[in-house]
Formats: C-alpha cells, sequence, structure tokens
C-alpha cells in the first residue's frame, strides 16, 4: 500500500511543471497584435438605452471582430441580438494594455447603427490570455458598469496576425 502512494506521489511530481501558469511578464502590446474572431453571452436591460423599450434585463448573445495593432489601439464590430432586437455595433476609440499576470485590460465605446447620435461607454473589460503567441484565445468578461450596461462573457480566437 505504502509503494502505491510512493508511485503516485512521484507522479504528481512529474506532471507539475506542466500545470504550472502561463508566465506574460515579458509579453507586449505587439505579441497581441493581430485580428480576432469573438462570441458571448449574457444580459442587458435596452430600457437604459431607449426608453420607450420595456424595463428588465433581457438575453443577449454577440458575434463580432476585434483588431489590436500591436500599439495599444484597433477597432472592431459586434452583431448582437438582445431580447429580439438586432443592434449592429461598431466599437470606437479602443485601447488595450497586456498586464504581466497574463489578463488585458481593454476599454471602448459603442456605437449602434440602430440608435443614431447614442454612444454606449465607456466599456472597460478584463480579458486573460491563454495559449501561446501564435495560436492566442482571450477569455473576457464584463460585469455593467452603468446603466444598461451589458453583463456577459466571451472568448476571442487569433484568427490573423495582420492588422
Amino acid at each position: 500500500m505504502k509503494s502505491i502512494f510512493i508511485r503516485l506521489g512521484v507522479c504528481a511530481l512529474m506532471i507539475l511543471p506542466a500545470t504550472k501558469a502561463q508566465d506574460c511578464s515579458n509579453w507586449s502590446n505587439w505579441d497581441l497584435r493581430g485580428t480576432y474572431a469573438m462570441s458571448g453571452s449574457g444580459w442587458i436591460d435596452l430600457s437604459k438605452l431607449v426608453p420607450t423599450l420595456p424595463a428588465g434585463t433581457v438575453p443577449m448573445s454577440w458575434v463580432g471582430a476585434h483588431s489590436y495593432n500591436g500599439a495599444g489601439g484597433g477597432t472592431g464590430w459586434v452583431s448582437m441580438s438582445a431580447g429580439g432586437v438586432q443592434l449592429s455595433i461598431q466599437l470606437i476609440g479602443l485601447t488595450y494594455a497586456v498586464k504581466a499576470d497574463c489578463s488585458l485590460q481593454v476599454s471602448f465605446s459603442m456605437q449602434a447603427k440602430q440608435l443614431p447620435g447614442v454612444t454606449i461607454g465607456p466599456v472597460s473589460r478584463v480579458l486573460v490570455i491563454a495559449g501561446k503567441v501564435d495560436a492566442l484565445e482571450l477569455f473576457m468578461m464584463i460585469g455593467g458598469a452603468g446603466p444598461g450596461m451589458p453583463q456577459d462573457v466571451g472568448v476571442s480566437r487569433r484568427i490573423s496576425m495582420q492588422y
């Protein structure tokens, strides 16, 4: 019985180096340059954005793309369905900064083609970098930062290193 525990302990020690955390201490904004496809889902209260709509949170889902320029800026778009309302959104003023702990701080505002003259945001997202430079995924979360702000989670996958 004792030898079984010793063998299990040796196996655990052999696996341990493979389970260490990713090191992003030498990463920069340049390492995230490229175009990403993204999708996610969550909840939003559209009445906070369009007062003529009924109050209350509704489910939403979205798909889109964004590009990072390697210097802390970028662009993007989102197609969203929220409670049956379709929105075509442009991300404006997008900025991002890589941190040594493998997190990414992203900020942007949104303008929906269906809501002329309305700017939503700025919105801040915290993303977590997963993978290697040539096969990145970014896991994201936003927890409503004000009236009408969405609460959602999503994932981005790099599809090109071109900006």
